[in-house]
């Protein structure tokens, strides 16, 4: 077993090797305590460590030690890099904000400790709050290898609009021994989990004993989602800062529907419909550069990243308002050829109303594409999103020249209007799934526990993938 211990400072150090030795009364081997100084300069704490490492008579235990910077990513990232199993902390006033940010994003069973003293063999594990009596009690079995003593502490107050007030109430009445520990049990710890709030509260009370807030580490998704983004974060750099505010202040603008937006969309409809029907790849292209799809469809991407619902709404409001757009000028533009030409159903047209399974990885590959050259300011971004347009333009002309023609007969050649309105329905979807996993990829994600309290981004991701899935069967099987 693996346990990373984070140390402040020679008190910590003397108190927090006593209760790593509890905690690994349990356990079948002698465990690895990885004492970890997340400050690099701390130089004279971590070489005091050593040293008194090396004369501690204690074999239940090995021991190693380390000096880190003071950065929450830093510390996670280690305790990956040693397996870490168990990872504890004791209270240190000036390091409140750090430990923090630490026991919320630690993906395995954490605990966080005020304690002045060392552990006792007759002390007890008192589970705080009724309501967390089987999270603790899995949390406590997780660190101690043992459940609490369920000694609850009050029931009734826990409807208080002070808990703090009432858990110090309730432990004066019940005499807490100064060898027992309280333990407050959380999920994923959020801001508006007001049992959370309290152990933070009780954290900073000098007068009791010992309290620790505990959680029990991540789910199987949390943790799959965890390894993802360390993966991602070795291949793919994280972006500084301001190039993510940046970023997000661009696309946040770029998704506001306005005139100039469907200017330029009606425009590249009616330029890509004049080369679908001179079946002219070319002319296409020249339309693709001037269609300003990319923005909005990556702000949704961005919407979803970070569970920004406003700008989800906002950007969905412009790609709805460019289909329009786009649709209703390719269909007058139909109207003005039909005054002059006989209509006609070109190959490129034909072309686009076959969807087959191959469009949905055109979709997703140019969303991939377009967000990795959008996060990185060395490469052209403009390329990327004519890559987009060429994916939605020509079809949404397609659907809007077949409906001013009256055609609407199913061929062997294809299904007109509903093909390529399919086709573009395929590649808005996976394009923006595309996108959001590479803004993710790059930093553009928001607190995890901000991300866990709103769970509208998993309904709406289950609902995207549910669209693409009836989208694929009904490509995929012959009508």
């Amino acid at each position: 077993m693996s346990v990373v211990f984070i140390v402040a400072n020679e008190k910590q150090f003397q108190v927090g090797i006593e209760w790593c030795r509890r905690m690994s009364e349990h356990s079948s081997t002698p465990p690895t305590v990885h004492i970890v100084v997340a400050d690099s300069e701390r130089k004279t704490l971590a070489e005091y460590i050593k040293r008194k490492v090396a004369e501690l008579p204690i074999t239940s235990l090995r021991f190693r030690s380390t000096i880190l910077d003071n950065d929450v990513r830093a510390v996670l990232s280690y305790s990956r890099s040693v397996k870490c199993e168990k990872l504890f902390m004791l209270f240190h006033p000036d390091e409140a904000d750090f430990q923090q940010q630490l026991f919320k994003e630690s993906m395995v069973p954490t605990m966080w400790l005020r304690s002045g003293s060392e552990p006792t063999t007759a002390g007890r594990l008192i589970c705080v709050f009724k309501d967390r009596v089987q999270l603790t009690d899995l949390a406590a079995e997780q660190m101690f290898g043992q459940t609490s003593n369920n000694s609850l502490i009050f029931d009734a107050d826990e409807e208080s609009n002070d808990l703090p007030a009432a858990v110090m109430t309730a432990a004066n009445a019940q005499s807490i021994a100064p060898g027992d520990l309280l333990l407050c049990g959380v999920p994923g710890p959020t801001k508006s989990d007001r049992y959370y709030v309290t152990g933070i509260a009780l954290l900073k009370q000098t007068t009791l004993p010992a309290v620790a807030l505990v959680h029990c580490g991540d789910t199987l998704m949390e943790s799959f989602a965890g390894k993802l983004r360390s993966w991602s974060e070795s291949i793919v750099p994280l972006m500084s800062r301001e190039h993510r505010v940046d970023l997000s202040n661009d696309l946040q603008i770029g998704s506001q529907p306005n005139l100039e937006y469907l200017g330029l969309i009606s425009a590249s409809s009616m330029l890509a419909a004049f080369g679908l029907l001179q079946n002219s790849a070319a002319v296409i292209i020249g339309a693709m550069l001037i269609a300003p799809l990319m923005t909005p469809i990556l702000g949704a991407g961005l919407a979803l990243t970070q569970g920004n619902r406003p700008l989800f709404k906002n950007a969905m409001l412009t790609i709805s308002l460019g289909f329009t757009g786009a649709l209703v000028a390719s269909i007058l533009f139909g109207w003005l050829f039909w005054l002059i030409y006989d209509p006609v159903i070109t190959s490129e047209m034909w072309a686009r109303c076959r969807p087959s399974p191959l469009d949905f990885c055109v979709g997703l590959v140019g969303g991939l594409a377009a967000s990795y050259a959008r996060t990185r300011t060395h490469l052209s971004s403009a390329l990327a999103g004519a890559a987009i347009a060429a994916a939605l333009v020509p079809p949404i002309s397609t659907a809007g020249l077949q409906i001013a023609f009256g055609y609407f007969e199913r061929s062997d050649q294809g299904t007109p209007v509903i093909g390529p309105l399919l086709l573009v329905t395929i590649n808005v979807l996976t394009i923006m799934v595309g996108s959001s996993f590479v803004l993710w990829a790059r930093g553009m994600r928001i607190d995890r526990s901000l991300y866990l309290s709103d769970r509208w981004v998993l309904r709406v991701f289950a609902l995207l993938a549910t669209l693409v899935l009836m989208l694929l069967t009904w490509v995929v099987v012959p009508h």
